[in-house]
Formats: C-alpha cells, sequence, structure tokens
C-alpha cells in the first residue's frame, strides 16, 4: 500500500452514493474497504490491513471492564463495508451522512493508510483553528 496524500471535492448522485476517487483509492491497491465514523464528525475509509491494525487492540478487552467493554461496541458498531456497485460506487448508509453531516458535498483527504470523508463546510469548521503555517511548526515536517 502506498501512503495517501491529497484531497479531492465531489458529490453525493441522487441516490447517495460516492465514487471514492480513484487517485486515492488505487493506493489500496485493490484490498477490501470500510467506512468508520470517526473522530471529529468525519467518515474514515480504511483497507482491511490497516483497520486489522487498529482492531488488534480490541482483542484483549474482557468483559468485566464494562468501560472498555462499552468503547468497544461503539467502536465496532461504527465500522460498515464498503460495497461497489459495478460502476465503482458506493451507498453511504443515512447513518453515515447524518454522522458526518453530508448532503451533498463531500470532501476525501488522503491521510496516510486510510482515507477520510467530511462534509466540507464541517471540515472548513474543525481545522480553521489549524492554519498550514502552525500544521508544519506543530509537526516536525
Amino acid at each position: 500500500m502506498k501512503y495517501v496524500t491529497g484531497s479531492i471535492e465531489h458529490a453525493l448522485d441522487a441516490k447517495n452514493r460516492i465514487r471514492i476517487p480513484k487517485k486515492l483509492k488505487d493506493a489500496f491497491e485493490g484490498e477490501k474497504l470500510f467506512f468508520v465514523r470517526y473522530t471529529g464528525g468525519c467518515i474514515a475509509v480504511y483497507p482491511l490491513s490497516a483497520l486489522n491494525e487498529r482492531l488488534e487492540a480490541l482483542k484483549g478487552i474482557k468483559s468485566d471492564n464494562k468501560q472498555l467493554l462499552k468503547a468497544k461496541r461503539a467502536i465496532l458498531g461504527a465500522i460498515e463495508e464498503v460495497e461497489d456497485d459495478n460502476q465503482g460506487r458506493t451507498t453511504l448508509s443515512a447513518e453515515m451522512r447524518a454522522y458526518a453531516g453530508i448532503s451533498k458535498n463531500v470532501l476525501t483527504i488522503g491521510m496516510g493508510d486510510y482515507l477520510e470523508i467530511w462534509s466540507p463546510e464541517r471540515y472548513r469548521g474543525e481545522t480553521a483553528d489549524m492554519p498550514l503555517e502552525e500544521a508544519f511548526t506543530e509537526i516536525p515536517f
């Protein structure tokens, strides 16, 4: 898998389907993909390999730790398999759209080993206090 970068704004069609941009999707080299209701009010798109790495941490959670068990349920319940049709489109469920505040336009961003799908308005609000110049000082690049 290649490191996924860049951002592309596109739109849902009339049937609430999107096409994950080819330029970004190709980095996953045909791996099965999964939508995850993610932090900040976006939808993450994980290839199976990256998702498995993150799910590994959940394996050790036992039923006697109620708080961690609730967190595990919440995380696993927030994952949906991406199912493309013959033309490479996938439906964003009503639950995913509502969670992310998506009605028409979407912004898909490469995040290294996964993607994030945002409502463009929510993304601008989420990142307004982190201009690019500050990002470069926050993370040594």
